[in-house]
């Protein structure tokens, strides 16, 4: 077997990266690391790496040179969303490597994400029924459950590891590097210092807003729909949604339902787990649905059981998130407004999201199942990013999928790397219904 020369971009704020290199080693391969800031050289000490210093426009040329004086063969990144990682991505394709995805698990919790060539829009994973079935023709079920104990202190500390060299001394060392975050991390950390100040007020008006939603409807149950809302600088909004922009996509969500919603129906936003307060959610949503009308039947949760929300809703509307795998898992229906690897017809509702309003429909729950396993045996091991037990068993399950030498996902599938286009684009921002 020809040998194998593995290149490491940016990976998470935590060792994984560094161990994994140590796994592929004793594997038989070799590995390289480019740092592009402070923070990469955190985790990555006291192994030698490479350091890019230049501007943006720069990469492209510096990485075509590293990768042919070096011999890569694979490369190795957190996400294909940030600037290098993308241009990474097309210059690895295009010059016949092979392109690893690292990524928090499609799965949750305690999976791992190790998929080629890109996520999302440009996922090898295929969207026909068909070819999903025959994935996982012979396929094990897909176990459930939480493995491994998480701690978000922990996860804090990491990234304060990770951002505080780059605050500190970035300027002197990489003048030209902007953080792959939408705001600057001093910012973010004082979104998350009032958030937990108001930490009792959130949970009571998340328990207001609740059961608000909840209320009966005159039939006895419960009428509402659930948006579970990502995190506005999430790479799966910022490339792989409608605009790009999660608060135009809500307020174009809030006028549809405004519009097309059956009138005794409700409409609940669920702010994500790790939000740091910085959107206002309550204050943009309660003014979107003053302005159309809808004020007393759209709510915003900052807490609650998603888990039991799901359950008791009509149905799912998300842009991507991987909630939605977890609501076609309750059998309930789900509509996604950007690129999500689970949007299959038989799975999704692939109508407009005014028919959604109408009549949504449940998924297939024998395609549901062909899906997960399907995707569980093609881009899914168990692990994690942070704690020593999930690291560890992430670390050398990652290693054996990177030395693989057949694809799980043939060639055949790859997507092109163009510009996205999505399905729901001009009805959310025209008021245009495509049926």
């Amino acid at each position: 077997m020809k040998s194998r020369t593995f290149l490491f971009l940016q990976g998470p704020a935590s060792p994984f990266l560094r161990l994994l290199a140590e796994a592929i080693e004793k594997k038989g391969a070799s590995v390289k690391k480019i740092g592009v800031c402070l923070g990469d050289l955190v985790f990555w000490w006291p192994r030698e790496s490479d350091f890019f210093r230049d501007r943006n426009d720069k990469w492209p040329a510096y990485l075509e040179c590293y990768i042919r004086d070096h011999n890569i063969t694979d490369i190795v990144m957190l996400g294909d969303g940030r600037r290098t990682h993308a241009a990474a991505a097309d210059i690895g394709i295009r010059g016949g490597l092979r392109v690893h995805i690292l990524e928090h698990g499609y799965l949750r919790p305690d999976w791992l994400t190790v998929e080629p060539d890109g996520m999302s829009a440009h996922s090898r994973f295929p969207q026909e029924p068909r070819e999903i079935e025959a994935l996982a023709a012979g396929k094990p079920a897909v176990p459930s459950g939480s493995l491994y104990r998480s701690s978000f202190l922990t996860y804090a500390l990491y990234d304060l590891a990770f951002h505080i060299p780059n605050v500190v001394l970035g300027w002197l060392v990489h003048p030209h590097y902007r953080t792959h975050g939408p705001v600057h991390p001093l910012v973010e950390y004082s979104g998350w210092i009032r958030k937990g100040l108001t930490a009792g007020k959130r949970r009571r008006e998340a328990e207001k807003a609740v059961a608000a939603a909840l209320a009966p409807s005159p039939d006895g149950n419960a009428n509402f729909f659930l948006f579970p809302l990502q995190l506005p600088g999430d790479y799966q909004i910022r490339r792989h949604a409608p605009g790009g922009d999660l608060f135009r996509l809500a307020d174009a969500a809030i006028a549809s339902f405004a519009r097309h919603a059956p009138a005794g129906s409700r409409l609940l936003f669920k702010v994500h787990p790790i939000d740091n307060g910085l959107s206002r959610w309550s204050d943009r949503i309660g003014k979107t649905a003053r302005r159309h009308g809808v004020a007393g039947r759209v709510f915003v949760a900052d807490g609650g059981d998603t888990d039991a929300l799901i359950q008791k809703s009509r149905g799912v509307v998300t842009v991507n998130s991987t909630v939605g795998l977890t609501a076609l898992a309750a059998g309930k229906p789900v509509i996604a407004l950007g690129s999500a690897i689970y949007d299959v017809p038989g799975l999704t509702f692939q109508e407009s999201l005014a028919a959604f309003w109408q009549r949504p429909s449940a998924p297939d729950p024998a395609l549901f199942d062909a899906f997960m396993r399907a995707l569980a045996a093609t881009t899914q091991v168990r692990g994690g990013f942070i704690g020593r037990e999930a690291i560890s068993a992430g670390v050398e399950h990652v290693a054996e999928r990177l030395m693989e030498t057949e694809d799980r996902l043939p060639l055949a599938f790859r997507k092109p790397r163009d510009p996205v286009s999505f399905r729901y684009e001009k009805e959310l921002f025209s008021g245009i219904n495509p049926r």
